[in-house]
Order: C-alpha cells, then sequence, then structure tokens
C-alpha cells in the first residue's frame, strides 16, 4: 500500500493533486471517487465507534439496540421513528452515540485538519479510499446493514434470517419483487447478502446539520464480522477493523507530529478551522472567539 510521509501543507496538497493524474474512470466507465479520513495518530485502527464498545456483554447488537431505543425514547422531537436507518445512524453520529458509521470526508484538507487536531507526539494519517459513484444504488442493502440491531436474534444473526427479515422493509419496495426472483430461497438470499457485505460500503446519509454540511461528510458503513457454519453464514456480535492494506485505500498519508502546529496555522488561512467546521456549535464558536484574545 503506498504511503507517503509529509512535513508541511505544499507537500500534503501536491501527493493528493498527483492522484487527479490518474484516469477518471474505471474499466467498466464508472467514475471513480476519492474520499478522505483523517486520524490523529497513526496507530488508531479504521473502525467505528460501535467497535470500540469494550464489556462484559458480548452480544454488540444488543447494546446498540439499547442505546438506540434509548435515544430515541429520550429525544422523540428529533429521532423520527419514520427515519430511514442511515438518516438515523447518521443523525445518532452527530450528537455522539456510538454508531456503526465512520466518519469519511470529500474534502481533502478537511481531513488533514482531523489529522494534526491531536497534541500528542504522534505522527497522523490521512486515509485516500477510492469509490465508485455508482455503488450508490446498494441503497436498499446498506439501510439494511444499518438497521441490523433489529434483526439480531440473540448473540448472531443468520443471513437467510436477516435477508427475509429486510425484504419485507418499506426501503426494499422497490427490489423486493426483482429479488425474490433471483434469490428463491433464503440460503441463497443469504448468500446475497454476504456478497454485499464483502467490500467496504461508502455510503450519502441526509446532511442533518450545518457541520456535516462544511466538513463535506461522507460515511462508510460497517457490518458486523460473518462467520461460516456448514448450514448457513451469520453476522456474529463484532464488528472488526478494515485493514490499513485494504485494496480500496488508494494512499497513505503520514502528518509528522512535528509539523502539526505549523499545518493548523496554514489550514486556518484556507478557511479550515474548528470554529468554520462545527459552524453550529455556539460553545466551539465561543470558545474559538474566546482563544483569540486569551490565548
Amino acid at each position: 500500500m503506498p504511503q507517503i510521509e509529509v512535513n508541511s501543507l505544499q507537500d500534503y496538497i501536491n501527493c493528493i493533486t498527483a492522484l487527479n493524474k490518474e484516469p477518471e474512470y474505471d474499466e467498466y466507465f464508472r467514475r471513480k471517487v476519492l474520499l478522505f479520513r483523517g486520524q490523529s495518530n497513526k496507530n488508531y485502527e479504521l473502525k467505528p465507534s460501535l467497535a470500540r464498545y469494550k464489556s462484559g456483554i458480548e452480544d454488540l447488537c444488543f447494546v446498540e439496540r439499547n442505546m438506540i431505543e434509548m435515544t430515541k425514547y429520550k429525544m422523540p422531537q428529533v429521532f423520527d421513528d419514520n427515519m430511514k436507518p442511515l438518516e438515523l445512524l447518521s443523525l445518532l453520529q452527530h450528537y455522539g452515540i456510538p454508531t456503526r458509521l465512520l466518519d469519511l470526508t470529500e474534502n481533502a484538507l478537511v481531513a488533514l485538519y482531523f489529522a494534526c487536531t491531536s497534541s500528542e507526539s504522534a505522527d497522523g494519517e490521512v486515509f485516500v479510499f477510492m469509490d465508485l459513484e455508482d455503488d450508490v444504488v446498494n441503497y436498499p442493502i446498506v439501510n439494511a446493514v444499518a438497521d441490523s440491531y433489529r434483526f439480531s436474534k440473540g448473540s448472531f444473526c443468520p443471513l437467510s434470517l436477516f435477508y427475509q427479515d429486510v425484504m419485507n422493509q418499506p426501503y426494499f419496495l422497490e427490489q423486493k419483487n426483482a429479488n425474490l426472483i433471483i434469490h428463491k430461497d433464503s440460503k441463497s438470499g443469504g448468500r446475497w447478502v454476504e456478497e454485499c457485505c464483502s467490500k467496504p460500503f461508502f455510503v450519502y446519509a441526509p446532511f442533518v446539520a450545518t457541520r456535516q454540511k462544511n466538513q463535506s461528510g461522507r460515511y462508510m458503513l460497517f457490518p458486523n464480522k460473518i462467520k461460516h457454519q456448514e448450514t448457513d453464514s451469520y453476522f456474529a456480535s463484532r464488528i472488526e477493523p478494515l485493514s490499513k492494506e485494504h485494496e480500496c485505500i488508494k494512499l497513505r498519508v503520514i502528518i509528522k507530529a512535528d509539523a502539526k502546529a505549523e499545518i493548523m496555522k496554514d489550514l486556518r488561512i484556507l478557511g479550515i478551522s474548528r470554529e468554520s467546521l462545527f459552524a453550529d456549535s455556539m460553545d466551539i464558536v465561543c470558545e474559538e472567539i474566546k482563544n483569540r484574545f486569551f490565548m
């Protein structure tokens, strides 16, 4: 996997813009799209906040269900029962509830900002992902995966049962008949679900907050780990990190720790700052104003 170290904003821009020299379309004339994620420590894994849960409770879907239902109960004016699953997860993520979504951005400078945010003496890292714009047609299956917690049966969920459940959901209405013709039995449907989950889901979700728009937000959606039995495959109660060597990662850019402060100053000149990226948070905006005069 290509890996480059940078010590300045200009170095970073040079290595990102060099990717524009590559073909814009794949062999099937599908448009390639670059997505980015910045992490302040290069030792961090690529996994969503829900996957960081550590406790004696083994059933992660049970924890996920309880968090989501409790949030909906406490704030019914915010979390509408009519929301599609992906929209719900996006809003939960916005308010700090751990979900199976990993934040990405379409803006390379935003990713660089997040790679430089920590004051710890660790190198940061920006991941450059390559997605195909046509993959947005996976919308029904990504809603099904986002809805996983509702269909879990104990500590694991057979994919054949998962298929039967999701095919009866409103978000599958358009594809239901076609899928039932192709996958006439639930075992076949389970294999189809497994095939869909064999590569990362890069997903869109509605912008529900100004910061999502300012940060050019996108997401990676993580299904539970798939395990195999003789009779069926199933979703286990684990979410595994994405390998940093995965083929969807085009480039890893290491941001040297001693260059972070200078890069952050240069980013502010370009309009990328904590204040601009979190413009809908009065607390953050006021804190940034205070810091201009008291620090």
